[in-house]
């Protein structure tokens, strides 16, 4: 097996030839250290007893596992890329660590667990993705140490560079202390599910690592993206979880915690697909790739809340995860730490148990160093 895709001539799909690269010749002369401590310091500043009664006090036990971070020089380096996949709001544009501080302490929203948004920092380049990646790591991982118990850290990793891959692994978790990794649902045109990223997953598995996994749209069908109801996200989604499944992933890397975000959109769907209708027994024995049926396997992955609604949650439900498996996510800036609270407390016919599983029991048992 090739040992790094990107660095293999040959790979042509993964060498997508991104222009604005370019963009990064201006900062050619800064290490990482110095974009990180420059982004640190234009972020506003609060009192010193504001800060404390954070730090000490944080205002409530929710967990929000589905939290962005938009790193200014990230942002600067790929801007075009970012605001194709879905960044040009200004309200995300606006974002600084401030602005998700604000939200979580007028929710009761006690930790929020960072990470990078679609595209992610594959771009075609080896050079380029270790460079984002350590970036945007180092990034989190101060807002986590300035901030002890409010922000965790899902580090960001160029999947189909292997060799950057795994060293970035390490670092994030043997230096940075990282809660787990944050892929995305594709890379080019190939599933993250794919036997080509299986040695990315052998050491995930051999961590017992938390994944968390977020949409992004194939390069093949970036323009098919039609906001606002983004379906070739969820297009994407389904092939990842797809690629999961039926590619033998998950039955083959049993210790990896997989987080499907916004997967409560096609958990069931790709159920159906495969034969095991979410109220009625599964169609033919069981394959090879779920030998414990595809419902449990299936039931093995973790989803969060984010953007739900009432006809996902049943179907969650169904399925025996509502109360197991669901956490609680707001995707800001992309989205509201209030709305989403508000929609599952009042929106989505959830029992006061399954809120509670959801806003931060499950995530306590998989998370417990945050259990406050």
């Amino acid at each position: 097996m090739r040992r790094n895709l990107a660095a293999n001539e040959n790979a042509g799909l993964l060498q997508t030839k991104i222009a604005r690269r370019q963009l990064l010749a201006g900062f050619g002369a800064l290490g990482a250290g110095a974009f990180l401590r420059s982004d640190l310091r234009a972020q506003p500043q609060r009192s010193a007893n504001e800060a404390q009664r954070s730090v000490n006090e944080p205002q409530g036990r929710v967990i929000d596992v589905h939290h962005h971070i938009v790193p200014p020089k990230f942002m600067a380096a790929h801007r075009d890329d970012m605001v194709r996949g879905g960044a040009g709001q200004p309200y995300v544009q606006a974002w600084t660590p401030q602005v998700s501080l604000d939200q979580m302490d007028a929710q009761g929203v006690a930790t929020s667990i960072l990470s990078l948004s679609t595209p992610g920092t594959w771009f075609g380049s080896v050079q380029d993705g270790r460079k984002m990646s350590r970036l945007v790591n180092d990034y989190a991982a101060e807002l986590a140490r300035d901030h002890p118990g409010r922000f965790g850290l899902f580090a960001a990793i160029p999947v189909p560079d292997i060799d950057g891959t795994l060293k970035e692994i390490e670092y994030a978790f043997d230096v940075l202390k990282a809660d787990g990794v944050g892929i995305m649902t594709s890379y080019d045109t190939i599933p993250t599910g794919d036997k080509s990223f299986w040695p990315v997953f052998e050491e995930l598995n051999r961590r017992k690592a938390v994944v968390f996994m977020h949409r992004t749209a194939a390069t093949c069908c970036l323009n098919l993206r039609q906001d606002p109801a983004n379906q070739e996200f969820i297009v994407d989604d389904v092939r990842a979880l797809n690629s999961f499944l039926v590619g033998g992933t998950l039955a083959r890397f049993p210790d990896v915690r997989l987080i499907h975000s916004h997967g409560d959109k096609v958990m069931a769907w790709v159920a159906k697909l495969n034969g095991a209708p979410i109220n009625g027994p599964q169609r033919g024995p069981n394959p090879a790739w779920a030998p414990e049926g595809i419902q449990a396997q299936l039931r093995k992955v973790y989803v969060d809340s984010a953007g739900n609604n009432k006809f996902s949650m049943d179907e969650l439900r169904a399925l025996g995860m509502l109360g197991t498996r669901v956490m609680f996510g707001t995707d800001v800036p992309w989205g509201n730490v209030k709305q989403n609270l508000d929609g599952l407390r009042q929106r989505m016919g959830c029992s006061p148990a399954e809120v509670e599983a959801v806003e931060y029991k499950t995530a306590r048992k998989l998370f417990p160093k945050y259990d406050i």
